[in-house]
């Protein structure tokens, strides 16, 4: 199994209960627009910068992406919402790439500007119109696989107090962006994974998470929305690894991999499985999504 050596760290809080929304949306709310917004298609072989995908704020108020898919950004601009809750996607979104940049007038823009700023944005240049709707839809329970409860050898209970430690980490992040500083440091190696912080890659999960945090994670190589019923409180150190089966793009560029499917890898390297249900789901309905015009 080949994992890359640095993946970007995903922070996770506190789940957020989101409540139903129907209505069609024409046009996003009124609040924080982008001044000057340039989208271009990423061309591999052209364009340098980073394989993966990044979004990066800058202090400015302004935004840089790299070859990044819409469904990305939409997945960022409707929080909690994921690319696993939407209807009507085109299957361009996720698999054609975007090289985005943005000016501001609000600097330090907040995580609530930000993503109305995004969906201006996708509104304007991506003709996007949505809805919301409350739907049953296919799901996984994520539950205990031994009827002891014995846990798998890739996940242990974390020795830290995490929420303590991920607090502090909120707080530094808030003041950095009071001050105009940069904020802190993100990198993080899935071979020597620090305290409370995680890492999910194509390939799996490394690093110290909740039960939920990995069901969220477990969204798009399984296929479906999972929901954690295990019962499991607190925070645990997951080694997880599987097949790039769910992401075809990578698959088509990633070195031969013998790893297990996701569903195998949860059992046999968890202690947890996998069982098909079905949940309701707040889902994000796509009316309306066009590819721009470059600039």
């Amino acid at each position: 199994m080949r994992t890359p050596p640095i993946a970007r760290v995903c922070f996770v809080g506190a789940a957020i209960a989101a409540a139903a929304v129907t209505g069609r949306a024409q046009a996003p709310a009124s609040g924080p627009t982008f001044d000057v917004v340039s989208v271009k298609p990423y061309v591999a072989g052209r364009d340098a910068g980073p394989v993966g995908a990044m979004m990066n704020q800058r202090p400015d108020g302004g935004l840089t992406m790299n070859r990044v898919p819409i469904g990305l950004i939409l997945a960022f601009a409707y929080q909690p919402i994921s690319t696993a809750d939407m209807v009507g996607l085109p299957d361009w979104a996720t698999r054609e790439f975007y090289n985005i940049t943005a000016t501001a007038s609000l600097s330090n823009p907040s995580l609530d500007d930000q993503r109305a700023m995004l969906r201006a944005m996708l509104a304007d240049r991506f003709r996007l119109v949505t809805h919301r709707e409350r739907r049953e839809v296919p799901s996984f329970d994520l539950v205990l696989a031994n009827s002891d409860g014995k846990l798998g050898p890739g996940l242990v209970a974390a020795s830290g107090d995490c929420d303590a430690v991920m607090a502090a980490r909120r707080a530094e992040a808030e003041a950095a962006s009071r001050s105009g500083g940069p904020p802190p440091s993100q990198r993080f190696d899935p071979a020597a994974p620090p305290p409370c912080l995680f890492a999910a890659m194509p390939n799996g999960v490394r690093g110290e998470l909740t039960i939920g945090n990995l069901a969220s994670m477990l969204r798009n190589p399984a296929g479906r929305v999972v929901v954690d019923k295990t019962g499991l409180r607190g925070w645990y150190r997951v080694t997880l690894a599987f097949d790039f089966a769910a992401y075809p793009e990578l698959a088509r560029t990633a070195p031969p991999d013998d790893a297990p499917s996701v569903f195998t890898a949860v059992r046999e390297q968890l202690g947890l499985r996998l069982e098909p249900s079905r949940t309701e789901r707040d889902v994000l309905v796509i009316d309306r999504l066009e590819r721009p015009t470059e600039n």
